[in-house]
């Protein structure tokens, strides 16, 4: 069995990325990302078996982020870990909206290949949340004593900043007002 080079394979997603976001989804072809890599195209199959393949794991690469896993072991404080964490994803997905005319393009291509990729992002960004929220308890910097309804409330709260681009007429969150909205529950869930 052929080991693949995982240089190439982000070499390959990012050309990938590039081009989505560039020309859309629909303009670009294998040929095209293989050029831009400086690969033949019988290699990048190797690594993709085809454009559908590569938009999931430009998706899912777009989307990774520090795990409940990492949250746990960190040793910042929770207070400043949450608010870290969410302006992080904030600049990545603001990053992206400004990465090209074709978000939405790229986001409804997601959706219909993988109609469970939103959900399943979901789950793993409101545990990561609720991790950062127990840390912060375990700390003594929160006193919440309802967590699962403050920590719905507080996703809800922060959801404005986070739209999926799945038309091109979205709105364009701040995110300084986002920091704002996370210091103003930090502040409340103070002992």
């Amino acid at each position: 069995m052929q080991t693949l080079d995982e240089t190439k394979r982000t070499a390959i997603l990012e050309a990938a990325t590039n081009r989505f976001t560039r020309y859309g989804v629909r303009k670009t072809t294998m040929q095209e990302i293989a050029q831009d890599v400086g690969i033949a195209v019988g290699t990048l199959y190797l690594y993709f078996k085809n454009k559908k393949t590569i938009i999931i794991a430009v998706a899912e690469t777009f989307t990774q982020s520090e795990t409940a896993t990492d949250i746990a072991k960190s040793r910042k404080r929770a207070d400043r870990l949450l608010k870290a964490f969410l302006l992080s994803r904030f600049a990545v997905i603001e990053a992206a909206r400004n990465s090209g005319d074709h978000a939405a393009e790229l986001t409804l291509a997601v959706l219909k290949l993988k109609p469970e990729f939103k959900q399943t992002q979901d789950q793993r960004f409101r545990a990561t949340v609720y991790q950062i929220l127990q840390k912060g308890i375990d700390q003594g910097i929160f006193e919440i004593n309802h967590l699962e309804q403050d920590l719905t409330v507080f996703l809800y709260s922060i959801g404005y900043f986070f739209p999926m681009p799945t038309s091109e007429q979205y709105h364009v969150p701040e995110a300084d007002k986002l920091a704002m909205v996370i210091d103003w529950f930090i502040q409340k869930w103070q002992p």
